[in-house]
């Protein structure tokens, strides 16, 4: 019997985390960023958080940016993990680890290519039709 308990606690940890970087840390490598999912390990020692970026300046190197944003919440994450402390008042706080999260980019890749694959086959079918009933000159 699996317990819930490290999806709840992942859920409110992502929330704590949320608001803590909207309302206490100043930090201007983390303006835009926003906490997607958080995953905790089973022995509650350890937790991933997944944000995303918002693209400010679009000249600006998008990876060059996201590590600019872990570095600065790798830098607030003792103080982040302190907040988390006083609000969750968990028996152990778990350790912060950050990571950019992809799925998001991942998702518009695979969504791309099955654009270019329907339309790929609409031109097919259409070359086919053509083949089938080739036009008559009258």
């Amino acid at each position: 019997m699996s317990s819930r308990r490290p999806e709840r606690i992942s859920g409110l940890l992502l929330q704590a985390v949320s608001e803590i970087l909207l309302r206490e840390v100043k930090d201007p490598r983390i303006n835009g960023v926003t906490p997607t999912a958080a995953s905790i390990s089973p022995d509650l020692k350890e937790a991933k958080i997944f944000f995303r970026t918002l693209d400010y300046n679009a000249q600006k190197n998008a990876t060059e940016e996201h590590a600019q944003a872990e570095a600065g919440l790798n830098s607030a994450a003792g103080y982040i993990r302190r907040q988390i402390a006083t609000r969750l008042q968990l028996r152990r706080t778990p350790q912060l680890r950050f990571q950019y999260d992809t799925a998001l980019d991942q998702a518009n890749h695979m969504e791309s290519l099955l654009q270019q694959t329907r339309t790929m086959r609409a031109a097919h079918s259409e070359q086919e039709q053509q083949e089938k009933d080739p036009e008559c000159p009258e």
